[in-house]
């Protein structure tokens, strides 16, 4: 309902209702409607990114970091994720907490699990020049989803023309491809 209506037209009423329990019983789970919010919100961005932490330990480096590419763009452009998103840029401000709480569910979390992806490949020698050390392997993580995101994030939530499915392979590979030249 959240991601639909938005949180100030919900009521905690209608939730009750559309889940056929009690008001109280909502209560019994969370103190008001600001932390069942952010348990759904919580829940969600876990749910999307839940593919982002199968094992990548088969494969060479580039392989994975393609897969985990292609995976992570259709994650960003999930119709459910966009909702997530511009529900929680939404609702930010009045819920500071909830932005890092989303950040910390997804983005922090395909990060962290990249940047030690890297780390650790970057020692064994797959793909990577030289090894990294820890805050050479976040910056990249982080350039990489940005990367990623680049425009294709940006024009999914303002309803414009998306990039074939092709096209968006091919942007990933070269993203791969970036990152590893510039490791």
């Amino acid at each position: 309902m959240f991601l639909a209506e938005g949180y100030e037209r919900v009521t905690l009423d209608q939730i009750a209702q559309r889940a056929g329990v009690s008001k109280q019983t909502i209560y019994s789970h969370f103190a008001d409607k600001d932390a069942l919010f952010r348990a759904i919100c919580t829940q969600l961005a876990e749910k999307l990114t839940i593919p982002l932490r199968r094992a990548v330990s088969e494969g060479d480096l580039r392989s994975v970091l393609v897969r985990l590419g292609e995976e992570t763009l259709t994650m960003m452009l999930n119709p459910h994720s966009l909702d997530l998103h511009r529900l929680v840029m939404s609702a930010a401000t009045r819920f500071p907490d909830l932005g890092r709480t989303a950040y910390e569910a997804g983005a922090l979390r395909i990060i962290d699990d990249l940047s030690a992806l890297l780390l650790q490949r970057s020692h064994l020698g797959d793909g990577l020049a030289r090894p990294l050390d820890e805050a050479r392997a976040r910056i990249l993580a982080e350039q990489f989803v940005g990367m990623l995101r680049g425009f294709h994030q940006h024009r999914a939530l303002m309803n414009v023309e998306q990039t074939p499915p092709d096209r968006r392979a091919a942007y990933v590979r070269d993203c791969v491809d970036l990152l590893l030249r510039g490791a």
